[in-house]
Order: structure tokens, then sequence, then C-alpha cells
């Protein structure tokens, strides 16, 4: 019996290689093996162009790219052009040379991903390549608990039998976060060579609307592409790309929670001052970083915002500061107009609320031609052998330009979204 079945597994064998010879195959060329090291790799299909051309295999990467740097043509695209003026610097995070593949800031991104595809034929020669710059620019809104990424497609260099690349781009979120729709609707966008850039957007959505409802989100992209004549299929040749970390609330507001998002990871939030707008009130908070040993606010030295359920507007931090005896604020002893107690590190954080005993006292003025700097303060009382050691200061500054300077800082904790208890930076400018 052993005989016999061998000689039947004989016969089966002649017979698959006789049917592969009638239909022009050989049992070598019937099922080539997959390119390795060439990326992810798809089939051409029988009997499409590329395949009568001798294109076997079309296989794309993204990784191990020399250069993650989009070219400048990515400013090119309507969608930006549209956008606010904010819009336009987001996409420089994509300019730039760096072997980082997502940039950002503290309300924008770039996730940059070049893309590689490359076709081969039975043997592994190369047979042309195709490359494509692929970015997703989010620009984040501190209002609403959503948002869009521009997806721009920029052609780049295409040789031999590829002259064109088709290319997909879908993503997912954690988090209290819905993906609403993928780019060209979940299909592909074709990009020629010498062509214009092509334009899609995919759509985000959080779900946080209780004043509680802090959520961490990950981005994850993910790539389809395939050289013209590749199969189209979604899934095949893909690659998957971690973006930004993306953080949403609905914490931040006084009396109306407002949902917003901003770019989490890295990204320190600040509130900049202006000396020629918020004029004595900046230079008291500049001249506080330059004196004082805390360097209250300076890099390295930040403020972690306070929020007290009780005393939501600071009235009875800010009082122990300015008006509690016996040292109670001299308004209008330095002769400043419209004086007012300014303190500094602010009543509304952690290192704010001191006794008003131990500031230092001072009194900024404009130097020559109304310049407003930090050499025209003068110390008007210290406390102690070491007044620099001081956990605080108190200014006489215009009452106009210390309630703007506030103002400045509760739009500041909603544009950045600064959290109760989140480390902030205050930056004072020209």
């Amino acid at each position: 019996m052993k005989h016999v079945r061998r000689g039947m597994a004989a016969i089966a064998s002649l017979a698959l290689t006789a049917a592969l010879c009638a239909v022009g195959a050989s049992p070598a060329t019937a099922a080539p093996s997959v390119p390795r090291g060439y990326g992810k790799c798809t089939a051409v299909p029988a009997g499409s162009d590329l395949h009568k051309r001798g294109a076997a295999w079309s296989c794309s990467r993204t990784e191990h790219l020399a250069s993650l740097a989009a070219p400048a043509r990515a400013l090119d695209t309507p969608a930006i052009q549209r956008a606010p003026a904010d819009g336009k610097e987001a996409v420089k995070l994509c300019l730039k040379n760096t072997a980082n593949r997502v940039e950002s800031d503290r309300h924008a991104y770039c996730v940059r991903m070049p893309i590689e595809n490359t076709l081969y034929d039975t043997k592994g020669k190369k047979l042309g390549v195709g490359h494509v710059n692929l970015l997703a620019v989010g620009l984040l809104d501190s209002y609403k608990g959503q948002w869009d990424d521009t997806v721009i497609a920029i052609p780049g260099d295409m040789t031999g039998e590829v002259t064109g690349v088709d290319v997909a781009l879908d993503a997912t979120c954690s988090g209290m976060c819905s993906r609403v729709s993928p780019a060209w609707g979940g299909g592909y966008t074709s990009v020629a060579k010498d062509g214009e850039n092509k334009e899609g957007t995919i759509s985000y959505r959080s779900s946080v609307s209780a004043k509680t409802d802090i959520s961490y989100i990950n981005l994850t992209y993910t790539e389809r592409s395939a050289a013209f004549g590749g199969t189209g299929v979604p899934g095949d040749s893909s690659n998957i790309i971690d973006g930004p970390q993306v953080r949403c609330d609905a914490t931040i507001g006084d009396k109306t929670q407002i949902p917003g998002c901003i770019v989490f990871a890295g990204h320190t939030p600040n509130v900049t001052f202006s000396r020629a707008k918020y004029k004595g009130a900046a230079i008291a908070y500049e001249w506080a970083q330059k004196n004082l040993t805390g360097q209250y606010g300076a890099p390295g030295h930040e403020l972690s915002r306070y929020v007290d359920p009780l005393d939501p507007d600071a009235d009875k931090r800010r009082g122990l500061t300015c008006d509690r005896a016996p040292f109670a604020f001299p308004r209008g002893a330095t002769g400043i107009a419209n004086d007012s107690c300014d303190e500094y590190p602010f009543a509304r954080s952690w290192q704010g609320g001191n006794p008003g005993a131990q500031c230092v006292d001072i009194t900024p003025r404009p130097g020559p031609g109304g310049v407003w700097d930090v050499s025209g303060v003068t110390v008007d009382r210290a406390t102690g052998a070491s007044p620099y050691n001081a956990p605080c200061i108190r200014a006489h500054v215009n009452k106009d330009d210390n309630t703007a300077a506030g103002g400045e800082l509760g739009r500041a904790v909603q544009s950045d979204r600064i959290l109760d208890s989140e480390w902030y930076q205050v930056l004072i400018v020209p």
C-alpha cells in the first residue's frame, strides 16, 4: 500500500506541474517570494499595466528616511491659506530640519510621514521609486473640544516606472475622543509626478463636558500607499505612525466651564506680558524675576496655578498681601496716578497670597521717552537683612494697567488651558 500511495502522489505532482506550464507559469514563478528589507510589500495585480511591464511588488516604507523636514511647498495649501494667522505658523513646524517625526507647540502639531514606494520585479530588481511627503497638521482650539487635521500629500521625486503614488491616511484617538472622518473619505488620493499637492481632512471630537473632565488623548495614524498600478485595497502596504498627545478638558472658567484642547506633552504653558502694553505691571513682574531670589515665573522657576473654590477671585489672598495691618499697602504714597497694589507672585498662584509684611514694595516708572524698563524701578520698603530673599513684591501700579494685566492672566489661563496646580511661566516681552 505504501508503494501505491507514493505512486499516486507522484502522479498528482506531475499533473500540477503540467497545469502550471499550460498557463505559461512554472512552479518557481507562480508565487514569487515577498522582497525583504524593502518595507511592506503588496503584489502588483496580474494583468495590470505595471505587471505587464515586469513589476511584481510595490513596497512602501516611512522609516529609515534621511530627513523628515517637509518642502516649503507645504505652505501652498488652500486650507492653510484660509486658516487664522497661526495656521501658517503651524505648518512651519513641518519645515523644521530635525529627525523628530512629530513637531509641536502648545496649540499645534505636525506629524511628518515621508513615504517611499518602490517597484520591484520578480527577481528583486528595482524598476522605479516614488516619494511623497505626507503631513498631518493639527491646529487645536482652546475653546472647542473638537479639531481637524489638514492632511497634505506633496509629490517628491519619482523615477523609472513610477509616475505616481496612491496615498490614504486614517487615524485613531484614545481616551474621551473619537475620530469623526478619515482623509479622502477613507479612500486613496493619487499624487502624480510633478503634480499638485493633494489635501484632505481628518476630524476629531472629544466628549469632555463636565467640570471634572480631563482626557489625555494619544493619536495614531495608519498610512497606506502603493505606486500607480498597486492593488488599492485598504490595509495593504500600511504603516502605523504615532502622533502627538493631546489634552482636552472642561475645567477652565470660574463660572462657565469651556471645553478645549491643547498639545500636552513637552509644552509648558505661559502668560506673556508686553512692557509697552502693560507698563508698570509688566515691569514689576520683570523686576521680581530679576531681583528676588525665587525668580518667580522665570523658566525653571515656574508658578503653579491655585484655585480656591471658597475664594474663586482670590480676594482674601490678595487682601492678605495688600490690605492686612500692620503693613497695609500705602496707595498714593509714591505719586503714581490712580495707584493700586499689584502683587507678585499672583494671588491666584500657589506661590502668591503672602502676608504683605514679608514683601518688598517697589515703584516702576517710565524712563526717557516714556520707555518702560526695570532701570526705572525704585525700592520703597524692604524687610529683613536680606530683602531680596523676600517671597513677594507689592508694586505701585496704575489701576488700569493692573486690571489689564489681570485680564491677560485670565485669557492666558483659557488659551493655554492652565489647570489647577499646573506649572506655567511668566514671560516679559517688549
